[in-house]
Parts: structure tokens; sequence; C-alpha cells
């Protein structure tokens, strides 16, 4: 697997995250802790990329707002991308790097986040109990 990204910044622009082949847990946990903080993206992605299954896993950060979305092969060749679902988070809509989400996308809780990624350095997945459809 590899872990990288960027970050954006009105004064900097677009910073590019060093990407870390073969990251350990530790390492995920830390380039998440350290670039949550800033607008961006960090994205672990399975390498090579399978033909079925899970790929990749993303973090959308912006104003301590977190999309994740996992993307995934289906056997069929067909491609889905899972997210959160809270459904008690309302129907209004956060603003997320320029495009609009439904609040039940959208997380502020870091450990959320850290979680889902470990388990998919770990497992190659998430719980669809976690990220669904």
């Amino acid at each position: 697997m590899v872990i990288g990204g960027y970050t954006l910044s009105p004064e900097h622009g677009r910073l590019q995250i060093p990407l870390v082949h073969q990251p350990t847990m530790e390492d995920v946990e830390s380039i998440i802790f350290e670039y949550s903080k800033f607008d961006g993206v960090i994205s672990l992605s399975v390498t090579p990329v399978p033909e079925t299954g899970p790929y990749e896993i993303n973090l959308y950060a912006d104003s301590g707002n977190y999309l994740l979305m996992l993307n995934q092969y289906l056997d069929d060749g067909g491609h889905v991308v899972r997210t959160l679902n809270n459904t008690s988070a309302g129907t209004k809509r956060i603003d997320v790097l320029g495009d609009c989400y439904q609040a039940s996308l959208i997380t502020r809780d870091i450990g959320v986040v850290i979680s889902c990624f470990q388990e998919f350095l770990s497992s190659g997945n998430v719980s669809s109990l976690v990220l669904s459809v």
C-alpha cells in the first residue's frame, strides 16, 4: 500500500504530502493527525490495484469536516464509492473543498477517520457497517 495526498492553503497553494510506501499503523496515524489540521486530501491505496474489491480510501478534509470515501471495483466491472451514513446528522449540506455534501456523509471525529484508515491498512477493506453504499 501507499499513502500520500496534498494540503491546500491560501498562503502556499497546493503542497504535496510525501508518499510513504508500505506504511505502518503508526505512519497512517501520524500522517492523518499531522495533515488533517489542514484542508486537503489523504489517500491510502492498494498497490497493485486489484481487479475487484476495495482499492483506495480517501479523506477529504475542510475546516475540521472529514469526508471519507472508499473506492471499490465490483465483480461485474462496475464501481462503487462507500461513505459514512450518519443519519442523525440531518439533511443540511456541508461544503468540503468546494463541493457540497449531505451532513450525514461528514464526521468531525478524527478517531473515526483513523480507525477506518487503519482497518483498511490491516484488512484491505472497511466494515460495511461503517462505510456503506
